[in-house]
């Protein structure tokens, strides 16, 4: 079937979403103007950021649905606003279409950014579709608007020697089901692994987590898990100048990501700490607000397990083995340009 034009595709994605009421009174321009205008509130900062998802670079057809593209396009954006302590709140959606992408398609890869932002009370105010010559690459681009209290925005640099080293939830999910959604693809792959390719393919940002580390008043040195946790600790210790030290322990990995690695005669370990797109949050707290923020997490709900600690010297990230031998850990992980 024959795609609408680019004004005709506009208004089919957008014309049915919704502006949640919460968000209403700040919005004071929307869809189908120059430009969309948002009100501000005294006493908070805006946090801006933006991603780019690129066919064959970030997913493919055969491990991703259309509606999981866009849901993981938006869940990147929101996991950086989530790592800042914010609350996402407006996202922009910009595609480059090749003509192999249905219009039905599109409409499925938007629903998929409709749930995931109605989940987070996010309002869609603008965007862009442009052609793409020939077979592709289809290519999303969302930028996410959030905000946070004045001056309490958390950041990489905040790590001192003696911190306790957190993250939010198991890592390693994501890197394993992609692993088994390349072996069997998305329509054939066992019930058994389902899990982790959901891991995968629809990932949770973890707001809340990034709210309640905000509003504890603790100093925390905040990243979210993108690219792979070795390369997220390598982040904080370059921003904070200072020694990263990963227990192997004590880094939560799923029963599922242990057996299809043993299935697979592979190491879950690899995909913890290089694997990426689990879009926890890793941290670092000092040790004695370590038990406020466990009743904190506690009360919120939601989990967090500590790792490793910070330790004197210059930027490095090293991992102590369960045999109590020390090693260097590779910065490596996901990268855009490998």
């Amino acid at each position: 079937m024959k795609r609408r034009d680019e004004f005709g595709l506009i208004r089919l994605l957008t014309g049915g979403q919704h502006t949640p009421d919460a968000l209403a009174d700040r919005l004071v321009v929307g869809n189908g103007d120059d430009a969309a205008v948002m009100s501000g509130r005294t006493g908070y900062d805006w946090i801006a950021c933006c991603d780019t998802m690129v066919e064959h670079v970030h997913f493919a057809r055969r491990t991703m649905r259309p509606s999981d593209i866009g849901h993981k396009a938006l869940a990147a954006n929101i996991s950086d606003i989530a790592a800042m302590g914010g609350t996402p709140m407006f996202y922009l959606v910009s595609l480059g279409l090749p003509a192999s992408f249905e219009e039905a398609e599109i409409v499925e890869m938007y629903e998929g950014m409709s749930r995931l932002a109605d989940t987070y009370h996010m309002a869609l105010v603008g965007g862009d579709t442009v052609a793409i010559p020939g077979d592709g690459p289809l290519t999303v681009t969302v930028t996410v608007l959030g905000e946070v209290e004045a001056g309490r925005a958390l950041t990489r640099a905040a790590a001192k020697p003696g911190d306790r080293i957190f993250v939010t939830g198991p890592v390693g999910s994501s890197g394993a089901g992609l692993h088994a959604l390349l072996a069997w693809g998305i329509d054939e792959l066992p019930e058994r692994w389902q899990t982790i390719a959901e891991a995968h393919r629809l990932p949770m940002p973890q707001v809340t987590a990034g709210r309640v580390l905000g509003a504890s008043g603790v100093r925390v040195a905040l990243n979210d898990v993108s690219d792979g946790l070795a390369s997220e600790a390598w982040e904080i210790a370059e921003a904070s100048e200072a020694a990263l030290v990963l227990m192997e322990g004590s880094i939560p990995v799923t029963d599922d990501v242990v057996a299809y690695a043993t299935i697979t005669e592979l190491h879950a370990q690899d995909w913890a700490l290089y694997g990426g797109e689990d879009y926890q949050l890793i941290g670092c707290a000092p040790p004695d607000e370590q038990e406020r923020l466990n009743r904190a997490f506690q009360d919120a709900g939601i989990s967090l397990h500590w790792i490793g600690y910070v330790a004197e010297g210059p930027a490095d990230v090293r991992i102590r083995r369960i045999s109590g031998e020390e090693a260097p850990l590779a910065k490596k992980g996901y990268n855009h340009f490998q």
